[in-house]
């Protein structure tokens, strides 16, 4: 999975931090036993000796096996010393080792399997979840929740088709908040439709909190901002950055896409978003999609194949009433 050298650098930064603190917390136990109980440090001190010792007789061109043998069995004879102290005191030997976050690297990042050097799950999931992170830096995920959510701001009064908002919205509103209690990776995908000012983003962006309260993680992107950055990307031949941002759409849990048809159309961008649309359906992974065009206008805009497979993957939660932003405002 490739990412750009930045977010692999702040990856390898967060592991070698907890590396350290592992250390440092392993360090300070240990002092604490070795001030409860000197001869700890005596004996830890004398094994070190005896490890230098050992070194020192191999480099002999003597023969060496009854000095090493003698080195041995003295080894022996203080770690079972060091072992018993420790016992009384109510550890054991493994309890002074450090606690690395990854019992599969040491959070070292890397894992050599079969001779060979292998990167660990640990750091890629550092490097999407940076990626991820950066993604969302300028999204308003924190600023949307149920709990804000207003439905006394839509009519209960029928409009021009005889549909009242206020129950249609309700309706609405309780699908979201079930979808959100009950997500798993195995989640419907949702296209959320009608005008402007209606609540999508506020919706979408309420579900997306609950997900990432579970430990999941979500990138909401605006289809103009994130159709813009991969173009620019894929021309000016940065193709490291695009697969990893793409990569970033493709793997997380959750991905919402706010805003789709008012992007600068072209055949670039209807690709992508039929790409994007396509790996996350052949991958099992749910989306969200809010969009303001009708049926008629995603054919116009889009291919056949792509709206068809949308309309057909998707729950589709159908918007309407006035636009309750200046309510909002008020």
């Amino acid at each position: 999975m490739p990412y750009s050298n930045d977010i692999l650098i702040r990856a390898k930064d967060i592991l070698a931090e907890r590396r350290l603190n592992a250390v440092r917390a392993a360090d300070y136990k240990r002092e604490q036993l070795y001030t409860q109980e000197p001869r700890l440090r005596e004996i830890d001190r004398e094994l070190s000796q005896i490890g230098i010792d050992t070194a020192k007789t191999i480099l002999k061109s003597d023969d060496s096996r009854v000095d090493m043998q003698e080195l041995a069995d003295r080894s022996l004879k203080l770690q079972n010393e060091y072992n018993e102290l420790l016992e009384k005191l109510g550890f054991r030997s493994c309890d002074l080792e450090p606690a690395y976050h990854c019992d599969q690297c040491s959070d070292t990042g890397y894992i050599e399997e079969n001779n060979r050097t292998i990167v660990c799950d640990c750091l890629k999931k550092l490097m999407s979840d940076i990626a991820c992170e950066q993604l969302n830096s300028d999204s308003p995920l924190k600023l949307c929740t149920f709990d804000s959510f207003k439905l006394d701001y839509y009519s209960d009064q029928p409009d021009q088709s005889g549909s009242i908002p206020l129950n249609r919205m309700s309706k609405i509103f309780n699908y979201c908040v079930d979808y959100a209690d009950h997500f798993s990776l195995n989640s419907r995908s949702i296209v959320m439709r009608g005008a402007t000012g209606l609540g999508k983003t506020h919706l979408s962006l309420a579900i997306a909190n609950e997900v990432i309260r579970k430990g999941m993680s979500v990138v909401y992107v605006s289809a103009p901002d994130i159709l813009s950055r991969l173009e620019r990307e894929h021309f000016s031949y940065q193709y490291r950055e695009e697969e990893g941002t793409f990569n970033s759409l493709i793997k997380c849990d959750l991905l919402i896409i706010d805003d789709l048809g008012t992007e600068f159309i072209s055949q670039f961008s209807v690709s992508a978003v039929y790409n994007i649309f396509n790996s996350r359906i052949l991958s099992g992974k749910p989306m969200i999609i809010n969009t303001n065009l009708s049926v008629n206008e995603l054919l116009t805009t889009y291919s056949q194949r792509f709206v068809s497979r949308m309309m057909g993957s998707c729950d589709k939660l159908d918007f309407i009433g006035e636009d309750i932003r200046p309510r909002l405002r008020k």
